[in-house]
């Protein structure tokens, strides 16, 4: 799942000592413009990467795990934030805002785990422009729009709501000009375990 937080006025320095991370080591996943091709790019899974965003809002993101999603959520202390995370397997989204770093609205959608009228939650009261996405799209899917080309409105409410705050929806293009650098653990990732081999091996695959 693609999780992302961004914090306003968070340097890059701060985000870096707090989640005890450097810039890799790679230079080719250094200050690199676009966005990562992690499709192709399976060094890419769980790791976390870095990129600057309009406004003074640093973005941190990666295919990662709940784990890593508490790591990131402890950035919302150096201003106000946006985590957001989307899992197209269960069509699973969410958003969270926070303000003096504590968590101040949420937006839920659980289209697999939850009856149709229910997959959508919300908590606390949600800032005027963004609950102003939330009626757009219940409007839109009132109205069968998204539905006749396979799109899910409600899914896309997280990323809506990303965009409005700190300009970056996951749904889109990365916004012009911007450019990554992926993150490692201090000294470096450790190596990868080295795969088995023998008659095991070959039976399931191994080489």
């Amino acid at each position: 799942m693609l999780i992302w937080v961004a914090v306003k006025d968070l340097s890059p320095d701060q985000a870096l000592a707090t989640l005890g991370l450097e810039l890799a080591d790679d230079e080719e996943a250094r200050d690199v413009a676009g966005w990562p091709n992690f499709l192709e790019r399976h060094d890419y899974q769980d790791r976390i990467f870095m990129g600057r965003l309009a406004g003074n809002w640093l973005l941190l993101f990666g295919n990662l795990d709940e784990e890593e999603k508490g790591a990131l959520a402890e950035l919302a202390q150096f201003g106000p934030a946006f985590l957001g995370n989307i899992s197209r397997i269960g069509c699973f989204a969410e958003g969270h805002g926070y303000v003096d770093g504590e968590e101040a609205w949420s937006v839920e959608y659980d289209y697999e785990s939850r009856e149709p009228a229910d997959a959508l939650r919300v908590d606390w009261p949600l800032p005027p422009e963004i609950s102003a996405i939330i009626d757009q799209a219940r409007a839109a899917e009132a109205s069968g729009q998204g539905s006749d080309i396979g799109i899910d409105l409600f899914f896309e409410i997280p990323g809506r709501m990303s965009k409005a705050l700190c300009g970056f929806n996951p749904h889109e293009e990365p916004p012009p000009g911007f450019r990554w650098s992926m993150l490692q653990r201090i000294g470096g990732e450790p190596a990868p375990k080295p795969r088995p081999k023998g008659f095991l091996a070959r039976l399931f695959g191994g080489r």
